[in-house]
This record gives structure tokens, sequence and C-alpha cells, in this order.
């Protein structure tokens, strides 16, 4: 165990369980400190076999370092700049890598799962500070600051080689600015340099999955990809820890014919009926379930299976673009076009409001205009 930095990051290591853990504090003196602080923590926790503790509690106060040329003897008398350097503020106001970890411990307190703030946490880690630096939030304009950073994630991706999309551009965006929010909100900070820029609209997912082509992706996959597929297109959930890899056993009322998911998104349970062919697959599958979950792969759940469906969709030669939320597309649309109520889909797919499944569905439903005006009887006289 020990303290080490990873591009100017000060970073804390330990092992636990037979594994090694890593953790980022930030750059900079009040990165340092605090990862010097919980190496200290995690020392004393081990050796006396308790478990390693919560890295924001330990480091909550810590505070700036205070050269010793600026110490001075009393704090009261001194002037404001050397006050501000006593107490642990840092000129200028407080910096991102600070609001953000701010931002991350206000995330858990609400309850937010612990897949989204590893993402947000990572955002600030490793996207907007390398880019932005870490500098005081207050300090950030739109024009010097913000512009560029938006210029330079329109441009390609190092991971990847490709450009990124509007899409993931306006994804770094909104949170990065829901963080300077948060700042105001909570008095850290008083400028949100993000507040004037306007959102670009990004075009539409082109849904191209057809029942066909999600049939052939199925004989190409593995048993609990398959699985999943065929529960994910029953009850049209969202796919993922939100809600297909969540849905356990006990959600399911098997007397009722219904189904309660509840969606992490929303917040929010909904009921939705079961076909009784599919709930005898349900049936079947319970019985040899090995776990909780409805979704398992060798007696464990699953938090993601994204790799074994791309996998399947190049097995079964699917060459356009394909998630596994289309089948969750798949299902509003297949009854839609088979002339399902328009509000009973939107209560099965967990919409706030009827017309944001008529925006997002209607493009799809084939001939339904021509359908209608042939409903028009003739308006005609002799």
């Amino acid at each position: 165990m020990g303290v080490y930095q990873r591009d100017s990051r000060w970073m804390v290591y330990w092992h636990s369980n037979g594994k090694r853990h890593d953790k980022s504090f930030g750059r900079g003196e009040l990165g340092q400190a605090k990862a010097e602080k919980f190496d200290h923590a995690v020392r004393d926790a081990l050796d006396q076999g308790l478990p390693v503790p919560d890295p924001e509690k330990v480091t909550a106060s810590v505070l700036v370092p205070v050269p010793a040329a600026v110490q001075v003897e009393n704090p009261a008398t001194a002037p404001i700049q050397d006050f501000n350097q006593v107490t642990g503020r840092v000129p200028g106001g407080m910096v991102l890598s600070e609001l953000g970890s701010k931002y991350l411990a206000h995330m858990k307190a609400s309850g937010r799962t612990e897949k989204h703030i590893r993402n947000i946490e990572h955002l600030v880690n490793h996207v907007f500070i390398p880019v932005l630096g870490d500098k005081p939030v207050d300090s950030l304009s739109y024009q010097e600051n913000m512009i560029p950073f938006i210029l330079h994630f329109q441009g390609v991706s190092s991971r990847t080689g490709k450009v990124r999309s509007q899409y993931t551009v306006n994804k770094y965006c909104d949170y990065l600015s829901f963080i300077f929010n948060f700042g105001i909100d909570n008095g850290f900070t008083s400028v949100n340099p993000l507040k004037i820029w306007k959102k670009p609209k990004v075009q539409p997912w082109d849904m191209k999955l057809t029942l066909d082509d999600a049939k052939k992706i199925m004989v190409n996959a593995e048993p609990h990809l398959k699985w999943a597929m065929e529960v994910c297109f029953n009850l049209g959930t969202r796919p993922g820890e939100s809600e297909l890899l969540s849905l356990k056993w006990e959600d399911i009322d098997f007397k009722a014919s219904t189904v309660r998911i509840y969606a992490s998104k929303t917040k929010s349970y909904r009921t939705v009926p079961i076909n009784p062919e599919f709930l005898k697959r349900l049936e079947k599958e319970q019985a040899e379930s090995q776990t909780g979950y409805v979704i398992e792969y060798m007696g464990r759940n699953l938090t993601t299976i994204r790799k074994a469906f791309k996998n399947a969709c190049k097995r079964a030669g699917i060459t356009y673009q394909t998630r596994m939320y289309d089948l969750r597309h798949l299902f509003a649309t297949t009854l839609l076009r088979k002339g399902a109520d328009l509000a009973a889909v939107s209560k099965m797919m967990g919409h706030s409001t009827v017309k944001m499944t008529a925006d997002t569905y209607y493009h799809y439903m084939e001939g339904e205009k021509e359908r209608a005006v042939n409903l028009l009887p003739a308006l005609e006289v002799a």
C-alpha cells in the first residue's frame, strides 16, 4: 500500500480480500494531503483488522497545506489573504476537483446507483479535469474555458479513433453543468460558465432492428443472453442494471400474471401484465434458477450484457448498429403496429406522458396515416 502519482493525480493503493484497490484524490497540494491522510487511515484499519474506511469521510476535513512562509501566529489579526491561507481556503474559490468530490458525496446521499456515481467520478477525474485543469471554478468562463472544452470533445476520441457524437458532447456538458449548479446552490461557487450554452439537437437513434433479425441474434447468443433478450422483449424493460438485470423473481406475481418493475431512472414502479405463453416460460426458468434474479449467469447475477450482445450480433451477421435497448423499442413498436392502445403502451413503457410515447414511436407506425384517412366516409351529394 502507499501513495503515488498517476497523470499528476495523487493516488492511494492498498490490497484487501486478495484484490488491489486504487483511489484518486485529485491534483495539487490538496490532493496530496488527502491521499496521505487516507493512506494512514487505511494502514491503521488493516493493522487492526477493521474495514477500509470511507475516503470521503476520512478526507472531508483536509485543508490546503499552508507554506511556512505565509503562516501567521494570530489568524484573527492577519491580513485577509493570509487568513484565507491559514483557514485552508483556496484563493479564487473552490477548485473543480473539490467541487466534484462534494458533488459525488451528494450523489451518494441522494441514493444514486453505484454505477452512475462511478461514471461521474470517472468523468470528473479523467475527462473534465485533464481538459479544464484543476482550477478555481469561479475563474472559469464560457469564452476562455468552455468553448475550448466543447471543441476538444467534438474532435476524435483517443480511445476509439472516431469523432465523438454530439450526444456524447451534450452528455459531458450536461454533467459538468449539473456540478456547477450544485456548487452555486450550496454556496461553494458563484458561477456556471456553461449557463449560456445552448444544447444542439441530436439526430434520433435510427432503430433498424426487426423481429427476424432479433431472432437471428438469439440463435447466435449464449444461453443467458438469449433469455435476457426474451425477457426484455416481452416486458419492455430498459436493459442493464437500471431494470432488466435488477429484476428479481419476487417482483413477479405468477397468480396475477404481472411483473412489478422498478425504474432507477425515474425512481418509480410500474406494473406490466405478462403474456400467458411467456408466463409459462418464466415458471420454467424460475424452477431452474440458482439466484433470486431473473437474469443470471453461472449462479450469479449480472451487471452488464453489452459485450455478449455485441458478439452475438457479429456472429449473426448484423452489419447495422443496434443495441439491447432496441428490444425495448421493438416491444413498443410491435404492439403499436398491431393496434395496441397508445396510452396502455405508454404505461407499460413507464413514460411520464402519452405524448412522450407518441413523439418517440409514432413515426415507426408505417401506414397509420393512410389507414386513418381510409376511415373517412364520402362527403358528396347527388
